[in-house]
This record gives structure tokens, C-alpha cells and sequence, in this order.
């Protein structure tokens, strides 16, 4: 379920690790629409890496639609620090 919207999505993107010092931790997912309002461009980063390497689309000359979304979050920053 979107942490955000509340909806259920078939295409969760992780947004956020909670690590309490006692106990055990939990993840927030949130939708493909709702994910980029959560990540920042270093996040997005780095979620997308971790991301294409297990993602059979990815690593088979293709895209999936969560790199998409991941890839429209941190291209931006890249493109103007290039600039």
C-alpha cells in the first residue's frame, strides 16, 4: 500500500527504512505517481542502482516502469550540474 495515497499498487517503490533503536524495523512504499514527491535526487540515486541490479527488465536491455520514475527524480539534478 502507498504510504501517501493509501492505494494499493502492484509496483511499490521504497521511499523510506525506519530503524527503531528497540525492536524491529519497517519500510514505507508509496506508487509510481507519489514516490518522486518522497525522494530526493541522491535517494532516487541510489534506490535506482540497488534497483537495476536485481531487476530482470533492467538488466535485459529494457526499463522497467519503476526506473523510469526513479531515473525522472535524480536526471534532472545531474543534467543541470553538467550545465
Amino acid at each position: 500500500m502507498c504510504s501517501d495515497c493509501e492505494q494499493i499498487t502492484d509496483q511499490p517503490v521504497l521511499i523510506q527504512r525506519i530503524e527503531p533503536k528497540d525492536g524491529i524495523g519497517w519500510s514505507l512504499y508509496a506508487c509510481l505517481t507519489c514516490a518522486p514527491k518522497h525522494l530526493s535526487a541522491l535517494g532516487a540515486r541510489i534506490l535506482w542502482l540497488f534497483h537495476a541490479a536485481d531487476c530482470w527488465e533492467c538488466n535485459n536491455e529494457a526499463e522497467c516502469e519503476i526506473s523510469v520514475v526513479l531515473r525522472q527524480v535524480f536526471e534532472p539534478e545531474i543534467k543541470a550540474k553538467s550545465a
